[in-house]
Order: structure tokens, then sequence, then C-alpha cells
């Protein structure tokens, strides 16, 4: 054995980028999945397009400081009940953030 570090080529297998990339790939469709409906959720409680619900959804992360993935995947779980305690902390801090009207407490109504 050398002392000498393996090249880059040598360090990384040729499945393991593979199985990144897949796990990446899953994310990403979670992600988008949430988003989606995170979208439709909005549209619903607000009575407004899914254009307008999309902008909504863009501007509570800027103001928020949040990802857009985890402002929507934070909306669907709180609405859909299996929200866990760190879910609703992360919901107050951009609940503020949310338009006032047609809600009723939480974004699920």
């Amino acid at each position: 054995m050398s002392g000498t570090p393996p090249s880059s080529d040598e360090s990384v297998r040729p499945g393991d980028e593979l199985r990144d990339e897949i796990a990446h790939l899953h994310e990403a469709v979670r992600s988008q999945r949430a988003i989606g409906m995170a979208v439709g959720l909005l549209s619903a409680t607000y009575g407004c397009s899914t254009e307008q619900a999309w902008r909504t959804l863009l501007r509570v992360s800027q103001d928020s400081n949040t990802k857009v993935r985890t402002v929507a995947r934070v909306l669907v779980a709180v609405h859909d009940g299996t929200a866990t305690p760190e879910d609703h902390d992360v919901l107050r801090t951009f609940e503020s953030h949310l338009p006032a009207s047609g809600r009723s407490g939480d974004p699920s109504a």
C-alpha cells in the first residue's frame, strides 16, 4: 500500500454515484408531489388560482427564509394530520407569512 491517497477516480465506485443519483431523484419527486399538493391546498383554502397559490407559496418561502419544499411538506402534513411536533415548530416560523383571509387558525382550514 502506498502513502498516496487514491485518485478521485478510485475513491468513488460507479454504483455509489448511481445510488446517490437515484436517491436524489426520489427526493425530487417527493418534493414536487408535496409542492403540487400544497399549491392545491392554498388554492382551495384561499379561493385563488393555482398560479396565485404558487406565487403565495414562493412568497411565504422567501419572506420566512424557508425552502419551498419545506413549506409545502409542512402544509401538507398539517392538513392531513401527519405533522410532527417539529413540523408544527416549522409552521410557526412561516405561519405569519401566510395570507390572513380564508384561514381559521391553521392552513388546513
